[in-house]
C-alpha cells in the first residue's frame, strides 16, 4: 500500500516519518510513504496514474491540487484548497481538507471555556491560509488577511496599534520563520501586543518560532501548529482507512 506527500521543496515535512512510524506500530507490512518534491504541478499527472491509495498535499500546491480531482469533500469547494487526496478508483481521486478539522479541533481545545475574539488577523493567503479562514468564519469570528502581495484586507504596513487592539487572535500561516530560516518572522507590531493576544503560529519547526517568542514576550498567549498537525495526519489516516478497508 502506498502512500506519499506531495510539495516544494519538502525540507520541512514530518509526515514520512509519521506515517512511517505509524506503520511499524500497527504491523502493517508492505506500507510505504515517500516524499515527491514536484517543481512543478504538472508534475504530479505521473504519480497520480500509479497504483498510491493516497496523497497529502502541502506548500505550494494546495490550491492547484483541485484541477487534478474528480470530486471533493463538500468542504473542499467553500475552502478553495485540499490537502489529503485518497484514490477512489479508476484513476479517479477525491480531495478532502484535513488541515480544517485539524486547526479546528487544536484551537477548540487551546481556547477550553474561553470566549473567542470577535476578530482575527490570518496572515497569509495561501491554502493554508484558506482553511484557517474557513474555521474561523464557522466559529462566527470575523477575518481580516494580512499580505505581502496586496490580496489581504491589510498589508503589513497597515497594521497600527488599533487594528492589533481591534484582532486579538493572530494566526501566522505563512512559512515565514520555519527552519532554517528561524531568525525571521512577519513584521507585525509586536509592541502592540498585550495579555489579552491569543498568537497561534501554523510554523510547527522550530516549536517556538520567532513570532510565538516575541508573542510571549509581549504577555501574548502562544501556540505551535504541531497538535493541529498531528491531528489533520490523524484525520487523513482514518480517510485512507475508509477507503483502504486496512
Amino acid at each position: 500500500m502506498k502512500f506519499g506527500l506531495i510539495g516544494y521543496p519538502l525540507t520541512h515535512s514530518f509526515s514520512k516519518e509519521y506515517f512511517e512510524t505509524k506503520f511499524q506500530t500497527l504491523g502493517l507490512q508492505g506500507f510505504t510513504y515517500d516524499n515527491f518534491p514536484l517543481a512543478a504541478i504538472e508534475d504530479v499527472t505521473p504519480l497520480l496514474e500509479q497504483d498510491f491509495l493516497g496523497f497529502n498535499v502541502t506548500i505550494p500546491y494546495k490550491e492547484q491540487i483541485l484541477q487534478f480531482l474528480s470530486e471533493s469533500d463538500p468542504a473542499v469547494p467553500s475552502i478553495g484548497a485540499a490537502n489529503t487526496l485518497v484514490n477512489t478508483g479508476s484513476g479517479s481521486w477525491k480531495g478532502y481538507n484535513t488541515d480544517a478539522t485539524g486547526f479546528q479541533e487544536s484551537l477548540l481545545g487551546w481556547f477550553g471555556s474561553e470566549k473567542f475574539p470577535d476578530a482575527a488577523l490570518v496572515l497569509g493567503t495561501g491554502g493554508a491560509s484558506k482553511a484557517v479562514v474557513y474555521v474561523l468564519k464557522q466559529l462566527g469570528i470575523e477575518v481580516s488577511l494580512v499580505s505581502r502581495h496586496f490580496k489581504g484586507k491589510y498589508s503589513y504596513a497597515e497594521l497600527n496599534r488599533q487594528v492589533m487592539e481591534d484582532h486579538l487572535l493572530i494566526i501566522n500561516t505563512t512559512p515565514v520563520g520555519q527552519f532554517p530560516h528561524i531568525d525571521q518572522c512577519p513584521e507585525i507590531p509586536f509592541a502592540a501586543l498585550t495579555q489579552e493576544h491569543w498568537l497561534f503560529d501554523l510554523i510547527y519547526n522550530p516549536g517556538n518560532s520567532l513570532f510565538l517568542t516575541r508573542g510571549e514576550q509581549a504577555g501574548a498567549r502562544i501556540k505551535n501548529g504541531l497538535e493541529m498537525l498531528r491531528l489533520q495526519a490523524d484525520h487523513a489516516w482514518a480517510i485512507w482507512k475508509s477507503y483502504g478497508k486496512f
